[in-house]
């Protein structure tokens, strides 16, 4: 039978406008899209835009998608099953990601951090001073104790009082930890019993092919090349799987996950035979959550401009940090319900800031990431630290830019500044540094009369208000030279102020 080709104008013709209907339906709702992601995200306001923030959260989760893989071998030295693991840290990762997006427009990725992981692992499961069940317990009331300290502020204070040199000096020590953790990766830097560290082996192909990617990363940078940094990681992946033939057999899986009993028992509040071990381990827990999360807050929002303007003398604030905080409570009463640790902010996550990331869509791109590599586990797994290392030397190398803010000519500022520098990269601890620039802040503020200025500056402005009349302080004393000579007939003046006229004039 012939076809009538007499109809097929007309069925064209009362195609066509269905098509054009459709297309214009399509670009109507892709627009609505783009809007409200603009409006929502604030991303023009940023200075970005939305395919921007999808790079930079593309970025961010390839070079933190090693936590997928590291926190279960972890966990699995205390006999917690892979499947379990993966399952639990992806779930877990991608609430608090997507709390700190949604909620406070942070452009950050939250995840398990390998050091809390390795206190549960090693320093209280392996070591048999509790149980597993009980270790899961702890986490979770850590979580409701980090909670309430958000509720009630105590965390904002915490980071408002943190001196702005030990600040400056956590974003160079960030950048000197990432970079060292880069290098130490392909075994570009590796252990020595004489000299701790030393060079590995240069021949290696891991070593080459970051050492190639840092020169790839640096140029794209150079040239401003957008997706510059993704493209590196991409192309190192593909280039590592070409010349080892290592090219992923599966790339979609589903993890069987099981919950024999459940992980959180608050009863363990009571138990006095386990009181010494609980209690210190909950204080930790906490401890370093907020000092990580204050932390890599900080140099983030510094690394990608965020910081918001205070009145007065005061240090610039990290905006809505509190919904950061409210992501890490969020996320570590998942992980300990479900099988995982304590959730922290990731200082990987500065290669999508690098890439141009500033607003909770990457966030909130990261957490998709996270929820579809519950299924692309063995494609994820794939990616060869060699691409990941050049990325974390190139940021560590970019963060290097706030030390020149640090007045190295104050001692009392310069000294634990320098210690919080130092501590991160050499004993691989965000909290180290900090609690040592802590204390020694603390010290010079004594030994140095800072305090003593504090105190009668409190009551000059005290007897102001009382009496109406603007009062004078007393003079303050000349400073004095204290001149070091030095092998290559250069001087080092540093001026002083005397404690003893201080505590004379009290």
């Amino acid at each position: 039978m012939r076809p009538n080709l007499q109809n097929l104008p007309q069925k064209n013709q009362q195609a066509k406008p269905k098509i054009e209907h459709e297309h214009k339906r399509t670009k109507t709702m892709l627009r609505f899209i783009e809007h409200s992601l603009n409006s929502y995200f604030q991303i023009p306001a940023r200075g970005s835009t939305i395919a921007t923030e999808l790079r930079a959260g593309s970025a961010s989760f390839f070079t933190m998608s090693y936590l997928l893989f590291v926190n279960p071998q972890i966990l699995a030295k205390c006999g917690v099953s892979h499947d379990n693991a993966v399952l639990a840290t992806a779930l877990s990762s991608a609430a608090s990601s997507a709390i700190a997006g949604l909620g406070g427009n942070l452009p950050f990725g939250l995840a398990p951090g390998i050091g809390l992981s390795a206190y549960f692992a090693y320093g209280l499961v392996t070591n048999e001073l509790v149980t597993l069940e009980d270790c899961w317990s702890m986490c979770f009331i850590s979580g409701l104790v980090l909670g309430l300290l958000v509720l009630t502020g105590i965390t904002n204070w915490i980071m408002a009082v943190v001196p702005s040199s030990v600040k400056l000096g956590l974003v160079v020590g960030m950048g000197l930890l990432i970079a060292m953790i880069g290098l130490c990766s392909v075994d570009l830097v590796v252990g020595n019993e004489d000299t701790l560290v030393k060079m590995g082996d240069l021949n290696t192909l891991p070593v080459q092919l970051c050492m190639a990617g840092l020169v790839l990363v640096g140029t794209l940078a150079h040239w401003q090349v957008p997706g510059g940094i993704l493209m590196s990681i991409l192309g190192l992946t593909l280039a590592s799987w070409h010349v080892l033939d290592e090219y992923p057999t599966r790339f979609v899986d589903l993890p069987e996950w099981h919950l024999d009993k459940g992980n959180v028992n608050l009863l363990i509040l009571w138990d006095a035979s386990k009181a010494h071990v609980v209690y210190p381990a909950i204080a930790t827990f906490v401890c370093i959550c907020i000092f990580d999360m204050s932390g890599v807050m900080f140099g983030l929002s510094t690394l990608a401009n965020l910081m918001e303007e205070t009145t007065g003398s005061a240090a610039p604030n990290v905006p809505n940090a509190q919904w950061g905080f409210y992501g890490s409570v969020a996320g570590t009463l998942i992980a300990a319900a479900i099988g995982s640790t304590p959730i922290i902010c990731t200082v990987e996550c500065a290669a999508g800031i690098k890439e141009g990331g500033r607003t909770g869509l990457t966030a909130v791109v990261i957490s998709l990431y996270f929820l579809l590599s519950i299924f692309l586990a063995p494609v994820l797994g794939a990616v060869p630290a060699e691409a990941t290392a050049p990325i974390l030397i190139v940021v560590g190398c970019m963060m290097m830019s706030e030390s020149g803010k640090i007045k190295w000519d104050r001692m009392s500022e310069a000294i634990p500044a320098f210690l919080t520098v130092i501590m991160m990269p050499l004993t691989y601890s965000i909290t180290n540094g900090i609690l040592f620039g802590l204390v020694l802040s603390g010290a010079f503020y004594i030994t140095t009369g800072q305090f003593i200025t504090d105190i009668k500056a409190k009551l000059g402005n005290s007897r102001e208000k009382k009496t109406g009349e603007k009062t004078t302080l007393l003079d303050s004393p000349p400073p004095f030279d204290l001149t070091i000579s030095s092998s290559v007939n250069e001087t080092a003046t540093i001026e002083s102020e005397p404690i003893l006229w201080y505590l004379s004039n009290v």
